[in-house]
């Protein structure tokens, strides 16, 4: 009776921890308000969402080449940051304000994101939003 009892108590912690986990992984929490955004040979794909400034980059083509995106902040003219996902291994990239510093893009400027894959920068497509929230 013991061993039943002790058992039981187990799976319930464990699916509280799992639970816990699933609700905190970026891909959980977050609505992300723009994208998919593609390069020009749909091996890249990124998201944005405004409020929290979080970027999601996506390699989603097995070629060994490898997704990536400039952040760009045209109303200041200033680079911003850059981002990858190396691999097509249904895992993404994730950044946000969080991160701190050039993560945390200015309100009111007019931001680009230029979608790449690998070397195919005459491939990339860029995605110009008003970062307003």
């Amino acid at each position: 009776m013991k061993f039943t009892l002790v058992t039981r108590i187990a799976l319930v912690a464990g699916a509280a921890v799992t639970a816990a986990v699933v609700a905190t992984s970026p891909a959980a929490a977050i609505t992300y308000g723009y994208g998919p955004w593609y390069d020009g040979t749909r091996g890249a794909k990124a998201y944005f969402e405004k409020t929290g400034d979080h970027l999601k980059i996506c390699d989603v083509k097995t070629d060994g080449e490898y997704a990536w995106v400039y952040v760009y902040d045209e109303t200041a003219d200033k680079f911003r940051y850059s981002a990858s996902d190396t691999k097509n291994d249904g895992h993404c990239h994730y950044a946000s304000a969080a991160d701190g510093g050039y993560y945390n893009l200015p309100e009111k400027h007019w931001i680009w994101f230029t979608v790449y894959s690998g070397r195919h920068q005459d491939d990339g497509k860029t995605f110009k939003i008003y970062n307003d929230a």
